[in-house]
């Protein structure tokens, strides 16, 4: 017996398709449970008609809760131990349902199964979409037992889950799923994996939403403890890229050859090594059509990574004093700082 659960918040074309693919799965749930975080676009009123048509469908609101709590919540008020996660907002596949929860079908001692997910070329529609899955590092995410799923695609026991404390509720919006996924790791449980990418990641279609994106995950990991070579990594190259910059200028100004020869060649190599990974993935959105100027990589690419820094710096400061819970859990399992 199988629990589907997941949150929303103002998705109702998204609520619509969800329920218009969970229909045609080739394994369907037993019981679908969502909590919605107080949506004023119709969702929840859509979610109430749903539920009067649908027995098997449980709906609850609790408003201004984060996605954690709205997932907990679910998940406690789940009738069968097997749960399934996804988001409203993405795209199933028929198989994706069967194929995720089959070794745990099959094998009782599998307590969790992480999952895959892939994004569609086809539904990048700007130049900032298509470059922005390739700076990710792919278009696919094929797990292995040992991957680190996201709550758009896992499946795990209720009791194992309970057990690891759920998702962590005191982060402010991202990055509890990532924190479950170290925690799951750890556990030295026995995991498995679907690798068949059956679930689609719809994925930010601008500049600012991408950067937006970014920066609200890398708060998130702040909180958290957790990314941190990530962050120390770009802040160093950020300040050697201003030293070198303000070093080369201040020379211009004052005329020292030395200065200038020395910082302009710093500041050479460091472009060049920002240049080759733009040119990198600049020719793997061509050589699949698309419409990507070098530029748009460029862009995109220091957009993000500054918009990371700059979560990453917030996180910090709210998860010294807000977030503590989180981390000593991740330090009672050795993860974090």
């Amino acid at each position: 017996m199988i629990s589907l659960v997941t949150t929303v918040l103002n998705d109702r074309v998204g609520c619509i398709d969800f329920f218009e693919q969970m229909q045609v799965q080739t394994l369907l749930p037993d019981e679908i449970v969502i909590v919605d975080g107080g949506s004023q676009d119709g969702t929840w009123e859509l979610l109430q008609a749903q539920a009067k048509q649908l027995p098997n469908l449980k709906v609850f609101q609790e408003k201004g809760c984060n996605v954690a709590r709205g997932r907990n919540l679910a998940v406690r008020a789940a009738k069968h131990d097997l749960i399934v996660s996804t988001d409203i907002g993405c795209r199933w596949d028929r198989e994706w349902l069967e194929e995720l929860v089959q070794p745990m079908l099959k094998d009782p001692e599998v307590e969790a199964v992480m999952g895959s997910w892939r994004v569609s070329w086809s539904d990048q529609k700007t130049p900032w979409a298509q470059a922005d899955p390739l700076l990710l590092g792919g278009l696919e995410f094929r797990a292995t037992p040992q991957s680190h799923a996201s709550s758009r695609s896992i499946a795990y026991r209720k009791s194992f889950y309970l057990g690891l404390g759920g998702l962590p509720e005191d982060l402010t919006l991202a990055a509890d799923d990532m924190v479950l996924a170290l925690l799951i790791q750890r556990s030295g449980k026995r995991l498995e994996a679907s690798p068949e990418p059956r679930c689609q990641w719809l994925r930010p279609q601008t500049l600012t939403a991408i950067s937006k994106e970014a920066r609200r995950n890398f708060r998130g990991a702040g909180e958290a403890g957790i990314w941190l070579n990530y962050f120390v990594s770009n802040v160093l190259r950020f300040t050697a890229e201003t030293i070198a910059l303000m070093g080369f200028l201040i020379a211009l100004v004052i005329v020292s050859d030395l200065l200038k020869f020395v910082f302009g060649v710093m500041l050479l190599l460091l472009f060049l090594l920002r240049l080759r990974n733009w040119l990198r993935h600049y020719m793997s959105v061509k050589e699949r059509g698309g419409i990507v100027g070098l530029w748009h990589v460029a862009i995109l690419d220091i957009s993000t990574r500054w918009s990371a820094i700059n979560g990453y710096w917030e996180g910090l400061l709210r998860g010294k004093t807000q977030c503590q819970e989180t981390r000593q859990k991740l330090r009672g399992a050795g993860i974090g700082w």
